[in-house]
């Protein structure tokens, strides 16, 4: 028999997933959506309702938070911004010049993302933790968000991917990722978000909590 704490907890837990499974657009999904949506079935065998799709441009709730990209842009110039303390930019396969520059089969990707605090409380959660910068033929490379374009950047290492909210705040960044060449050049890219901090499979219900942003 749970004990009273246990009952509580998957109470809250099942409220969680019923917030985050609600769709993340109102209305009906655009042409471009429901396309993208016959994509990732095709090519990613995932069923995705395309109300959990957008545009660059449009924004998409998930549970306590609503997401957009405003812009984004590929480059192997460097973005200029600061590295955080302790990023060691070379781990990855990556070589980068004196500037910052990389200088080997790989690219920048940066995109310029609002993220806002939807509910009346403040938040705290591992935010950038839950993105993926992703491509339907990826092989076994994870482009996770590399750092964030910080006037003071932050220390890097697990908490660097913490993000805090007042209720009801927006935050503006740009968030960097690192692709390898042949993936940004030949294929499109998408954002997948998973606000659950899971790793739900397609035959699972919770697979619905998934949202992504077409890079379009």
């Amino acid at each position: 028999m749970l004990t009273k704490e246990q009952r509580e907890s998957r109470k809250e837990y099942e409220r969680k997933m019923e917030n985050l499974m609600k769709p993340g657009q109102e209305g009906e999904a655009d042409e471009t959506s429901t396309a993208f949506s016959k994509t990732l079935k095709e090519k990613a065998g995932l069923t995705v309702d395309p109300k959990n799709i957008v545009s660059v441009g449009s924004p998409i709730t998930s549970g306590k938070y609503s997401f957009t990209v405003n812009s984004w842009s590929v480059s192997k110039k460097s973005p200029g911004y600061k590295l955080p303390k302790g990023l060691n930019m070379n781990e990855w396969g990556q070589q980068l010049d004196k500037e910052g520059n990389i200088t080997n089969e790989y690219s920048y990707v940066v995109l310029n993302m609002v993220v806002e605090n939807m509910t009346d409380q403040p938040v705290t959660e591992h935010l950038w933790g839950y993105m993926r910068l992703q491509a339907f033929d990826m092989g076994e490379y994870i482009s996770e968000v590399r750092y964030l374009g910080e006037e003071i950047p932050r220390e890097y290492g697990h908490d660097s991917y913490v993000e805090s909210f007042e209720a009801g705040e927006t935050k503006t960044y740009p968030v960097v990722f690192l692709m390898p060449d042949e993936i940004v050049n030949d294929q499109e890219l998408y954002l997948e978000i998973n606000t659950s901090g899971g790793n739900p499979q397609p035959e699972d219900p919770e697979f619905a909590v998934k949202r992504f942003i077409i890079l379009n």
